[in-house]
């Protein structure tokens, strides 16, 4: 018997990919657009304004947060020619009701407003977020159509069985860190382990906004920014055990709901396009 999870991916996958096949047989956009292209898709951890390190930031309560450890399963990823609705002003005090917690429908409309599919990368992947070093992972080609992609939208889930022994260390959850948190003389260790179980609509991150001119070869790269994840938490309201050992973060904990919400707002990534030197900018 098919899995809920496993039917809710395809239904989600079959939709936005049936988007890109239509896309390109419409009419095509301004200059280069509706010509088909083959580019890469690449994943990195953004470093936090002022970092040097990849994982270290002061957070907005004052807190300055050193990561351990981070592992995350995100994917599929679809870039768009619409701009992100989510920068309307007529948008802001709608996000103001959804910031404490996210509800079971669309943000901005669905998908479809995203307009045509651009791009796309049809898999879920497991991100290591320290492994890098800042550098970008590359995935691998994905295919897609020659213009402006202005936003775009992924997953995050549980690891499926096709992750294989790459999963393993995620224990099933969808995000799972480590680190330690101080600030003036308190120092906070902690472990924490996020769960994105369907449906999609509490799963999707959507409309980030970008300005990506895609062409062959190139190379789109999602920016992953866990200097946003920890958003408004109070790690004061933990409680350290004896001896000074880790916290395990609970989902009844203040710092656990924020991360919840934080790591599914668009806020929570970024986007960036590096041509390929024989094309230039």
């Amino acid at each position: 018997m098919t899995s809920p999870l496993r039917t809710t991916r395809r239904a989600f996958t079959l939709m936005l990919g049936s988007a890109l096949l239509g896309g390109g047989a419409a009419c095509g956009l301004s200059g280069t657009g509706g010509r088909g292209i083959t580019f890469q898709m690449g994943l990195r951890t953004a470093l936090a304004p002022g970092e040097t390190v990849p994982g270290e930031f002061i957070t907005d309560t004052g807190w300055r947060v050193r990561l351990s450890s981070g592992l995350m399963v995100l994917g599929p990823i679809y870039l768009f020619e619409n701009a992100s609705p989510l920068q309307q002003p007529q948008a802001a005090l709608r996000r103001l009701g959804g910031w404490l917690l996210p509800t079971a429908h669309a943000h901005e409309g669905d998908f479809f407003s995203g307009g045509r599919v651009l791009g796309e990368w049809d898999r879920e992947v497991v991100f290591d977020l320290l492994a890098e070093g800042g550098a970008a992972r590359v995935l691998g080609r994905s295919p897609g159509i020659a213009g402006l992609a202005r936003s775009f939208s992924l997953l995050l889930q549980p690891p499926s069985r096709a992750l294989g022994a790459e999963a393993a260390p995620l224990n099933g959850r969808s995000v799972v860190l480590e680190g330690t948190a101080f600030r003036q003389e308190q120092r906070v260790p902690f472990r924490v382990a996020l769960d994105f179980p369907p449906p999609v609509e509490l799963q999707r991150v959507d409309f980030v906004p970008i300005e990506a001119e895609l062409d062959d070869d190139g190379l789109f790269v999602v920016e992953v920014q866990p200097h946003r994840w920890f958003e408004g938490a109070h790690f004061d309201r933990l409680t350290v055990p004896p001896g000074g050992g880790a916290v395990d973060v609970t989902p009844e904990t203040q710092v656990h709901r924020a991360l919840s919400v934080n790591v599914r707002r668009y806020t929570a990534f970024a986007g960036a396009w590096e041509p390929s030197p024989s094309t230039g900018g």
